[in-house]
């Protein structure tokens, strides 16, 4: 058995708001300029098995109660650990086809009402909470009512209910161009169109071989479900645009950082016609300014976002500058300081906590933030 070790970090913060015209502080300036935090290291205590982190989490999803991380490997496994005891449950082995198939999933979740939901590409199933039921829903523009002649982006999906799915849709070129929201039942999509494409355009990347487009890529864009509303973000710009699901109206709230830049810089070159080219041309952008996730904390009803930007430069190696923003409940911005933590691993929240996915020596880890308002 591997041993539990928990490393602690008290660390107090001093924010300075802006004064005020009068002596009276309100309850958020009160609370952010005393804030402090502490980072426990925690190890999972996985017995004699190997868990899956080759792909850091990527395919992880929290329990509803979120005392559990569900974690899907390759070998069509769902490692279960829980997270009150830091311990590995089980392994629950599943089937990559038949009428219980998991496919080929690129994302777990699990939704609003427990059901276990596996992303695979152009469809998704839909599970029991204890896998012994499931249902398959195609998501080409063939099976969609509504979705013709865009396509539905591989990016980030969530699911309010196990019937309305939430999905960036794209252009047949690959283009980002609004939101979609999918009616499972009804095979039926409604679009939003979101000016996405003016955004993201100048930062795609287009790979070419022998003068033939062979691969575009850009930086995923980011969607998070809270308070009855969608926020879509990208790592572009320091920007939220919030979409009321009852209203179905779109704002944008546009903030400001002094520890960072406000936008991704524009790379003056964007295509190449070798890898290596454009692994060199993708380590120059990476310079700039990268924002990451917004993740609403339900018990603290405040959302925190990471981010990084390039500090110094020691002969090949970047050494980069890591911020944590924090917003109140209607995404107001409060406060910003740096942290030592990797701004883009796995985080969920649970009880208020932050859990941040560290890999430490091959072992699951996670460097919990306990804030203290």
């Amino acid at each position: 058995m591997k041993r539990l070790i928990i490393f602690s970090i008290l660390t107090v913060l001093f924010f300075s708001c802006g004064e005020k015209s009068n002596t009276e502080k309100s309850e958020s300036e009160n609370i952010l300029e005393n804030l402090t935090y502490s980072i426990d290291t925690v190890l999972v205590d996985s017995g004699e098995e190997i868990l899956f982190l080759q792909s850091d989490l990527s395919h992880s999803t929290l329990s509803m109660d979120q005392k559990k991380l569900f974690n899907f490997s390759p070998k069509s496994e769902l490692e279960v650990i829980d997270l009150e005891s830091l311990k590995l449950l089980d392994k629950v082995s599943t089937d990559k086809e038949g009428p219980l198939g998991t496919g080929w999933p690129y994302a777990i979740q699990v939704d609003q009402t427990g059901n276990m939901v596996f992303y695979g590409v152009e469809e998704v199933r839909i599970f029991s909470s204890d896998l012994s039921s499931m249902k398959r829903y195609q998501l080409t523009t063939e099976a969609l009512s509504g979705l013709e002649p865009e396509m539905l982006s591989m990016f980030n999906p969530k699911i309010t209910d196990g019937n309305l799915l939430f999905s960036i849709y794209e252009n047949q070129e690959q283009v980002p161009q609004g939101l979609a929201i999918i009616s499972l039942e009804e095979a039926t999509v409604k679009k939003f169109e979101l000016s996405l494409a003016e955004k993201i355009t100048p930062f795609t990347f287009s790979l070419y071989v022998q003068g033939r487009l062979s691969n575009k890529a850009y930086e995923p864009i980011h969607l998070e479900l809270a308070n009855n509303q969608l926020i879509v973000s990208t790592a572009y710009f320091n920007e939220a645009i919030i979409f009321d699901l009852a209203s179905e109206t779109v704002t944008t709230k546009t903030f400001h950082s002094e520890l960072t830049q406000d936008q991704t810089a524009i790379p003056p070159k964007t295509s190449a016609e070798t890898i290596n080219e454009m692994e060199t041309i993708r380590k120059e952008t990476s310079k700039s300014v990268k924002f990451g996730p917004i993740y609403f904390d339900k018990n603290n009803e405040k959302f925190w976002r990471f981010s990084r930007e390039l500090d110094r430069e020691i002969a090949d190696s970047l050494i980069f500058r890591n911020v944590l923003t924090v917003f109140d409940k209607d995404l107001n911005q409060l406060a910003e300081t740096e942290v030592s933590v990797d701004p883009f691993s796995k985080k969920f929240f649970k009880n208020g906590k932050l859990y941040s996915y560290v890999n430490v020596e091959d072992e699951l880890g996670f460097a919990v933030f306990t804030f203290d308002f």
